[in-house]
């Protein structure tokens, strides 16, 4: 699959101008660098050099990084480490080498989270989900996403948070939602426009005309791109200007204008090898390998292909890596390297045949056949003392061979798929079963609750309320309601009424059949908590709908169950409650700031191991980690 994500990282230190004038900025800053001696002066130069460079030469930028990174460690000023660290991490990014980007992303936040430096960590945490984002990890980057948006949102910092639904708009692209990534960029359009944020401008721009392009969209799509061209030319932002090139030549190559196509890609190649970005030179060389292919300009093809594969060998990229070794077997193969054609087809056949249709592999395959038969050929003149009788004999033998060996072989697979076969269902009968046992339990712990929740309601507390007025009404006639007694007597009867209404409400809330998941999550921590010194937060998003009633249900309890231990056991002072729907899969997030889990075993108790029986039968999973505050982080996951 081909796809291109338009991510605006290095997100945190804005700068609404990216011209000549940042040239003028890094001669300043190389000139202060020569006059000073003071070594915090020094890194926070080499720091702001990262910064300058990285729109103009990523080698510039990766030579001034390393040295304030090494400076940095010496001199120890841990919020510019921190700074630093982020910084590279965004160059090494655009590089290609995502270790390195990953990695430097975790210092920096490491060190963010020991200076209690939240604006920092959100920072770090809207990097990561660009990060994420482009790593096709969307869950990972909801999370971080959302954690960065919230604090950007409690500060007021409208800037930041509009480049956070600038990555949310990729997040959306990637999962399709194409209507709701479009939404999300014209709203930031909105923005900048009103901001006159020109370099802002160009990206979106660009944004919107890949979105258009995957859309099929493409009189659109082109009117966007050729907008983005021209602001990214005025702003010297090569970066996206390289991809909007790239993306304005896949269209011409789609409408068949190959000279337009082809001069669009070589002036896109042009910029993204002047930024050095191995990831988006590799790609335009396989782009324009590809389309000299299927022009039959094959010297062209091979070269741009072999400019391009030892970046995708070196990521792994298996997709690519295939497509490229069955473009140049049949290069090979046209030009009469039948050795190199055999060898790169093979090694394409090792990586994946489904890539390619039936056609091209049987072409491939009768390449081989040739090659073979030609080979066997000149072993049969060396050897001129075989005779016919002895090779038709052979053959024969061989044939027989093949047979009793295939059929041999058959007959085993067959067993074995058979005996797997009685064995999976023999296990899947036995979880049926099981599962069967623990929905009838929970489904009858569900009914009794339900059942003796009513009685409590309907029957126990109406008795006891109508107890209440009868007494106040004796008392009254007799002149006793200020004597101390009475008082005890009603107080008595009005707590054990709010008593039972409480724990009718907790063994099956109104709120969760009448409201839904969000009230009564609501309800049930304000109800728990508030006699308690745990201060609380519910956050949820895309629950815009009632959930199934079976995944409601399961949700509500589980929560109830986390809540009930951390009162008991966690001495925390914050508890954090997260539900939000990601990729069709509901989410629940629920961290504290306790002592955490003391072994192992804590995790085999009742409580717990109803959390997983009730998970078991909405086919949902829960993950038990330390949380960044030195508490608990729970992760439940349960697909709808």
């Amino acid at each position: 699959m081909k796809k291109l994500f338009f991510l605006l990282l290095f997100l945190f230190v804005i700068s609404t101008s990216f011209s000549q004038n940042n040239k003028e900025k890094i001669l300043n800053l190389k000139s202060q660098l020569l006059k000073t001696d003071d070594d915090s002066l020094k890194a926070k130069i080499y720091g702001d050099l990262t910064w300058y460079y990285k729109e103009f030469s990523i080698d510039s930028s990766l030579k001034y990084g390393n040295k304030g990174l090494d400076l940095l460690k010496i001199i120890d000023l841990k919020p510019l480490l921190a700074q630093q660290y982020s910084d590279l991490a965004g160059v090494y990014l655009i590089k290609g080498d995502t270790k390195l980007s990953e990695e430097y992303y975790k210092k920096a936040s490491s060190i963010r989270k020991d200076l209690k430096d939240t604006l920092g960590v959100a920072k770090i945490n809207a990097n990561l989900m660009a990060f994420y984002i482009k790593f096709n990890q969307p869950d990972s980057a909801m999370i971080y996403g959302l954690n960065a948006v919230k604090i950007f949102e409690q500060k007021g910092i409208l800037n930041y948070s509009n480049i956070i639904k600038s990555n949310l708009a990729s997040l959306n692209k990637d999962l399709r939602n194409y209507q709701k990534a479009l939404n999300y960029n014209f709203e930031i359009l909105d923005y900048a426009l009103e901001i006159k944020d020109e370099k802002l401008t160009g990206n979106l721009y660009n944004n919107i005309a890949s979105i258009y392009r995957l859309q099929k969209k493409f009189k659109k799509s082109i009117q966007y791109y050729k907008r983005a061209i021209e602001l990214t030319k005025k702003n010297e932002n090569f970066r996206t200007l390289s991809i909007a090139l790239n993306g304005l030549a896949r269209i011409y190559f789609k409408n068949n204008e190959v000279n337009k196509a082809i001069e669009t890609s070589n002036e896109a190649l042009k910029y993204k090898s002047f930024l050095n970005s191995e990831v988006e030179i590799a790609g335009l060389n396989y782009l324009l390998g590809e389309q000299y292919f299927e022009l039959s300009q094959l010297k062209k093809s091979k070269a741009y292909l072999l400019r391009a594969l030892p970046y995708f060998e070196k990521n792994i990229d298996k997709q690519k890596v295939a497509e490229i070794y069955y473009f140049l077997s049949i290069i090979y193969g046209v030009q009469g390297n039948k050795k190199k054609a055999i060898q790169y087809k093979v090694k394409k056949d090792s990586l994946s045949d489904s890539y390619f249709n039936e056609k091209n592999s049987k072409e491939l395959v009768e390449l081989e056949v040739k090659y073979q038969t030609e080979k066997k050929e000149n072993q049969l003149l060396q050897t001129r003392t075989e005779k016919a009788e002895t090779e038709l004999s052979l053959a024969k033998t061989k044939i027989w061979a093949y047979i009793l060996f295939g059929g041999l072989a058959i007959s085993i697979v067959l067993f074995f798929a058979i005996s797997q076969r009685r064995k999976r269902k023999n296990q899947e009968a036995i979880v049926a079963e099981k599962e069967k046992g623990f929905k009838a339990i929970i489904d009858a712990q569900e009914e009794e609750r339900n059942k003796i929740a009513r009685e409590l309601h309907d029957g126990v507390v109406q008795q006891i309320g109508s107890v209440i007025l009868k007494s106040r009404n004796l008392f009254s006639k007799q002149n006793l309601t200020e004597n101390e007694d009475t008082k005890e007597v009603l107080e008595s009867l009005e707590n054990s009424n709010k008593d039972l209404r409480n724990i009718s409400h907790q063994m099956m809330p109104r709120a969760l059949k009448e409201l839904g998941i969000i009230p009564a999550l609501n309800d049930l921590l304000e109800g728990s908590l508030k006699l308690s010194n745990i201060t609380y937060s519910l956050e949820h998003y895309n629950i815009d709908e009632r959930l199934p009633e079976k995944i409601e249900v399961t949700i509500y309890r589980i929560t109830q169950e986390l809540i009930n231990n951390i009162i008991k056991h966690s001495k925390a002072s914050e508890v954090s409650v997260q539900l939000f729907n990601s990729n069709n899969t509901a989410i629940l997030i629920v961290e504290d700031n306790g002592v955490g889990f003391s072994s192992k075993e804590d995790k085999k108790g009742i409580g717990l191991l109803n959390i997983t029986s009730r998970l078991d039968m909405v086919n949902g999973n829960v993950n038990f980690e330390p949380s960044p505050k030195s508490g608990t982080l729970v992760t439940i996951k349960i697909p709808l």
